[in-house]
């Protein structure tokens, strides 16, 4: 299809899949609908709920990644990517131009005078344990909550940055881990080093800047991504989620 060449699984396969998930999906809900405790039964349609959305939400990823494929290789018009992976004419004209504008905002940022100082470059840091991910609510909205982060200051390592940070700003102490990924944010242009780190001191937080932030919390990946608008950066999302499985917290390193 489309002349990427031959997959090890195909449509009959991906039928099967598809309808064998559904019954199983299916089947969970119909469960839930027999719980006779009423919060159970809440709490276990919420969880079945993000999961399935999970789930969905990745598949849309793809099929959108596939409809700009289509696009940019081929040329094709909005029309013609409605007809061949059966969404609207309106749909397709969204998925690409909502990417040329991520592209164009990338770019705003190589107009800048040269002549500007260089901001130095902010640590996030990536706090897992196993009762969740830590999150800051920040006082200014921008964003609303949000991972500690902070300025690297001159001389220092961004492990030395984290560390520093999530004791300012939590009262946690923390042992940093290695760097889950680096890159320009796509809004503010600035350079952010993502950090992975644990506690080693017990889980308990408080805030440390009042006038910066207003609450702390330890959240699931799932909260996670509610929370910040589903802003989180992949890598970063990826990273969480392998930490927190099973509800260990894994290790910083």
């Amino acid at each position: 299809m489309y002349g990427y060449g031959v997959y090890p699984w195909d449509m009959s396969d991906v039928d099967r899949a598809t309808e064998a998930a559904v019954k199983v999906a299916q089947a969970a809900l119909d469960r839930i609908r027999s719980m006779h405790r009423s919060l159970d039964r809440a709490d276990a349609a919420v969880r079945l709920a993000r999961e399935l959305r999970g789930v969905s939400d990745e598949a849309v990823a793809i099929q959108y990644a596939e409809v700009l494929l289509a696009h940019d290789a081929e040329g094709l018009t909005f029309g013609q990517l409605a007809d061949r992976f059966g969404i609207s004419k309106s749909l397709a004209h969204k998925i690409v131009r909502t990417r040329d504008r991520a592209i164009a905002d990338e770019g705003k940022d190589m107009t800048e005078p040269s002549s500007a100082p260089e901001p130095p470059p902010v640590v996030v840091a990536i706090v897992t344990s196993p009762v969740g991910v830590l999150l800051s609510r920040r006082n200014d909205g921008k964003p609303l909550w949000a991972f500690v982060s902070g300025e690297i200051e001159p001389g220092e390592s961004p492990a030395d940055a984290a560390i520093r940070e999530v004791k300012e700003e939590a009262g946690l102490r923390i042992r940093a881990g290695g760097v889950i990924g680096r890159r320009v944010h796509p809004k503010t242009g600035r350079h952010l080093v993502y950090m992975g780190a644990r506690p080693t001191h017990g889980n308990e937080v408080f805030v440390g800047d009042p006038e910066e932030l207003a609450e702390l919390r330890w959240v699931s990946p799932e909260e996670a991504d509610e929370l910040t608008a589903g802003t989180i950066f992949e890598p970063v999302r990826q990273h969480i989620r392998h930490m927190l499985k099973n509800g260990n917290g894994g290790d910083a390193e």
